[in-house]
């Protein structure tokens, strides 16, 4: 399995509520494919502007196929022009 963490930090004063929307869809849509094992988001309760993604795929191809999904790729095309560039830390198990 791989776990991927991806995390996100906003300006201050930024688009907070359009970056909730988009996580928001895109963990609905993310967790409808196949071999999504978990896919959450988090805001930090230690500092608001960061935030992070937590997923869990079966394997490689699964991870594959989302990020070639339309959701994947508009979804995050906003988050990042919101946040800037997603930092993302990936673990197999």
């Amino acid at each position: 399995m791989i776990r991927l963490n991806a995390f996100a930090r906003l300006e201050a004063g930024a688009r907070r509520g359009e970056l909730i929307a988009a996580a928001a869809e895109l963990v609905k849509l993310s967790r409808k494919e196949n071999g999504c094992v978990s896919y959450d988001f988090f805001a930090s309760e230690t500092d608001s502007r960061h935030f992070m993604f937590c997923e869990t795929w079966a394997d490689e191809d699964a991870l594959a196929s989302h990020a070639a999904s339309e959701h994947f790729i508009r979804l995050v095309a906003t988050i990042e022009e919101i946040t800037g560039p997603l930092k993302l830390e990936k673990f197999i198990f």
